[in-house]
């Protein structure tokens, strides 16, 4: 009797028709060592979990979505999204109430960095603490940026907990609102603002109907790709509730491909709109915030283009296979996998 074929599924080109090309920094490889460095100091994590960490390569993330910043702006930057997976690890399977104790910690520091740090500090706490008080000081972070960031930061630590309480209870929401938690989970709106670190953009600015039009759709895009990209391994671990694939196969009674086939037109729709956008950005009297709120819009359309390439570069989505995966656009299901933390598993042994 023959054996049964693997399901094989087709990914979108997401880059095509997308005019951002981007760079990986010039300073980037050895900022990045040092942020590299950086969070191994912490201990979060033990040998095999640290090495994992390691290959996954974010700092090749930041490397192209900042690929214009100074150094001074380019370590506090690729600081944050270190720190965003290492609190992705250390919040994955917990659950809602030692989350939301991880989440006090880190917005404690946030928003005291200058405070005594209370005893037996979380190290997400620690860590925190001192990214924090670099991006002030060295990064030179202007107020408006600042208090952006704690705003945004807290609501993306507070929907964290969130998704960690629909864990608990095996939770798959309705689209609608899944995309609104994952605003908040993916980690992008706070990122947005290390596009021009140092200088003042007022919310007003960025609350514009067409600059709120672009935020939206480059985080949105953002959101979608990362889970088209995401599912595999996810529904390996048997973690697919907080994946809008899973979400649109329950919701429109579809399978995988007709569920991202469905996501890829509404891709395709923000895609359109962002950069219909683009073009009509808000007169602006003021010259220098003019140019300010052109690198910013500019920085938008590259973390579209940098969470693409990024996806092909880190074995963490497609192992050894990513390159073939990048070609042929072919993915082929994988089997359920145990044990179902990914950092209990080498991604490059997960897909092989």
């Amino acid at each position: 009797m023959a054996s049964e074929q693997p399901y094989v599924y087709t990914i979108p080109d997401l880059m095509a028709g997308w005019p951002f090309p981007t760079h990986p920094n010039v300073n980037s490889e050895r900022i990045n060592a040092e942020s590299k460095a950086w969070v191994e100091s912490y201990g979060a994590f033990n040998e095999k979990a640290q090495n994992t960490f390691n290959r996954c390569n974010f700092g090749a993330f930041a490397a192209r979505a900042y690929p214009n910043s100074p150094p001074h702006h380019y370590r506090p930057a690729v600081d944050l999204i270190n720190y965003y997976f290492v609190y992705d690890e250390l919040s994955d399977e917990k659950d809602g109430e030692t989350v939301r104790l991880q989440a006090q910690a880190i917005m404690n520091a946030i928003r005291n960095p200058y405070a005594p740090p209370p005893e037996n500090e979380h190290v997400l706490g620690t860590m925190a603490r001192d990214f924090w008080r670099r991006t002030l000081e060295d990064g030179k972070a202007s107020h408006s940026t600042a208090q952006r960031f704690m705003d945004t930061f807290e609501e993306y630590t507070e929907t964290v907990r969130q998704q960690a309480a629909d864990r608990d209870h095996d939770i798959l929401r309705p689209s609608a609102e899944y995309l609104e938690m994952r605003r908040g989970t993916v980690g992008v709106r706070p990122s947005f603002d290390f596009f021009v670190l140092s200088d003042e953009l007022p919310n007003e600015v960025l609350e514009h109907p067409t600059v709120a039009s672009l935020i939206r759709c480059a985080i949105d895009m953002s959101i979608m790709s990362n889970d088209i990209y995401s599912f595999n391994i996810e529904q390996a671990r048997g973690d697919k509730n907080h994946n809008l694939v899973s979400v649109i196969m329950a919701e429109e009674k579809t399978d995988i491909q007709g569920a991202i086939d469905h996501i890829s037109k509404k891709y395709d729709e923000l895609r359109l709109l962002f950069l219909h956008n683009y073009k009509h950005l808000p007169e602006l009297g003021d010259a220098k915030l003019k140019k300010t709120l052109e690198d910013y819009c500019l920085g938008l359309g590259t973390w579209v283009t940098t969470n693409d390439e990024w996806s092909f570069i880190t074995p963490r989505y497609f192992g050894d296979k990513r390159e073939e995966v990048r070609r042929t656009k072919k993915v082929t299901l994988l089997p359920r996998i145990v044990p179902a933390n990914v950092f209990k598993v080498d991604p490059d042994a997960t897909v092989v």
